[in-house]
Parts: structure tokens; C-alpha cells; sequence
């Protein structure tokens, strides 16, 4: 069953400070966040933002995961291609929070909130779907390793078969007898919509479950997965590091802020995703030539 979160009414926000002439420390509230900022946050590296070039994967070749890619709304998303500020991520995660109310069924109210200089940002599901390009509507999946009791399409043992897993340690399953169209699928999860750092290829129990929704054709809200990662981001150990990057830019940019004395990292060639890349999963995406598969277990780093 596909459902709506319902619209709020639009987060009315103090006028935004001049950052640039604000004192680094007068960004946060206390001593303790300007420590932690300083010894935790900054200290995070920034998980490569990654985009998909036009024409990498044919339509008519792989219409599958086109359709699949199409019905979650993330078309965008794949291409979606923005600079990005270090600075600013790490200070907003210092005091980023998740406030949700809403109930099972999607009553309620939702917000992302974070305070700099004193002033508190909270942008609701509406506001995210709409800054990101997404939709706000479908099954509220937060991400870990239990799905929630209404997404009742899901069950574990019938994924793995469907999907044809085999079972690695740790919990994990090799993509080896995937067809094509659904390992590009995890591709695009791993490296766009939950980035992570390390190996992208082994697939986790959270992989498992957003996955099988998209094959099963049930309908995400992935503007409130999303949210929920950032918030992830913000807790786990500084090596997992900070993600999303571009998409906190077009948040910084809808809120206004002032984004001039920030050190921007321009987004290009070196972060598109590539043959080479897709060739890592063992299957020869070849445009001109037909596709191969190879021996050995694709597992891409």
C-alpha cells in the first residue's frame, strides 16, 4: 500500500545569519558542540559524491532496472550533479536531529532540524522531496535491518531466493547469480542513494529490503530514507564519514544561507560513475557489444 505523509505548512525559519561574518565559534550554542564539532565532525571525511553520465546504461538494453529506477522516482537523483561544502556539512551534522511523529500510517508531522548561529533550520518531508527532486509519498523505511510491521510484502527467505543470493559472513549476500538489470539496481543503492564507505559490493540485510521493495514494485518514501541516513551519518564513528554531500548543498541553497565564505569542492569528471566501475561488478557492459559474465563473484570496491 502506497501512503502519503501529510503535508506541513512551510518551516518558518528566523532570517538567516551572514555566516561569513559570524565567528566559527558562535556557530554553536555551547562549549561541549564546538568541541565535539571540532574533534569529531571535522575530522569526518566526505564519502565521494558519485553521479551517473548520461547514456552509461542504455535504456533499451537494460529496461528493467529503467523501470524499476523510474517507479521509486530517482531518475533524477542518479544524474543529480552539485559542488559541495565540507564546513558547513560537518557543523550542520554536529546538531542535526529527526523529529517524527508520524504514526504507521503516515499521520502526523516529520521534520530534519539542525540550529546554526542560533537559529534552528526544520524542513519537513514536503520541503525535502521537493529540494531533492524526490516524491513524498510511499512505505516510511527508516533503514537498518528490520523492515517496518506494515511493509508486509517483505519476507526475508523469499527475497534471497527471488533475488538469488548466496549467503556470506557477517550477514552479508553475494550479488554473483543476480541478473543484470537488479545488480545495477544495488549498484545505484550502494554508491547514490545510502553511499557508504568500504566494499559496495557485498549486500546487507538493509540493502536486501530496499531492494526487494523495488523489484516488488512498492513504492518508497525515499526522501524520508534519506533523511534518516543523514542522521545515521551523524552518529556512526568518524570513519564511516559524512554523506550526501550534494544534497545538503541544494539544502543549504533552499534555506538561504550564506554560503560565500565556504570552501566549495566542485562536483566533475572525477565523480561520475564509469565503465570501469560497472565493470567491476564482473559483467561486461559493453554498449557496442554484448554482455558477458565472468567466473569469479563481482564484489567492486
Amino acid at each position: 500500500m502506497v501512503r502519503k505523509t501529510p503535508a506541513t505548512k512551510r518551516s518558518r525559519n528566523t532570517q538567516p545569519p551572514p555566516l561569513s561574518n559570524v565567528p566559527l565559534r558562535q556557530w554553536f550554542a555551547n562549549e561541549a558542540l564546538w568541541r565535539h564539532f571540532q574533534d569529531f565532525y571535522m575530522k569526518k571525511p566526505i564519502l565521494k559524491p558519485r553521479y551517473l553520465p548520461e547514456g552509461l546504461i542504455p535504456e533499451d538494453r537494460y529496461q528493467v532496472f529503467w523501470r524499476l529506477i523510474e517507479k521509486q522516482h530517482l531518475r533524477g537523483l542518479l544524474f543529480f550533479k552539485e559542488r559541495y561544502y565540507p564546513r558547513l556539512m560537518a557543523a550542520a551534522s554536529t546538531t542535526l536531529r529527526i523529529q517524527n511523529n508520524l504514526d504507521e500510517n503516515g499521520n502526523g508531522e516529520f521534520h530534519l532540524v539542525f540550529w546554526l548561529a542560533s537559529v534552528k533550520y526544520a524542513l519537513n518531508l514536503d520541503e525535502l522531496a521537493s529540494i531533492w527532486g524526490l516524491q513524498n509519498c510511499g512505505e516510511l523505511y527508516k533503514g537498518g535491518r528490520d523492515p517496518p510491521n506494515y511493509m508486509g510484502c517483505y519476507y526475508h527467505e523469499q527475497a534471497i531466493q527471488a533475488l538469488h543470493l548466496t549467503g556470506l559472513s557477517g550477514g552479508k549476500y553475494s550479488v554473483r547469480n543476480m541478473t543484470t538489470d537488479h545488480r545495477l539496481l544495488h549498484f545505484m543503492i550502494s554508491y547514490v542513494l545510502l553511499p557508504r564507505a568500504g566494499n559496495h559490493g557485498p549486500i546487507s540485510e538493509e540493502d536486501l529490503i530496499i531492494l526487494w521493495a523495488m523489484v516488488d514494485e512498492v513504492k518508497l518514501n525515499c526522501s524520508f530514507l534519506i533523511a534518516y541516513e543523514l542522521y545515521y551519518y551523524t552518529i556512526h564513528q568518524i570513519e564511516s564519514g559524512l554523506g550526501h554531500s550534494m544534497l545538503w548543498t541544494k539544502v543549504f541553497e533552499y534555506l538561504g544561507l550564506d554560503l560565500s565564505g565556504e570552501q566549495a569542492i566542485t562536483v566533475g569528471e572525477d565523480n561520475a560513475i564509469t565503465q570501469r566501475q560497472l565493470n567491476q561488478m564482473r559483467r561486461n557492459l559493453n554498449i557496442a557489444g554484448a554482455e558477458s559474465v565472468a567466473d569469479e563473484a563481482g564484489e567492486w570496491g
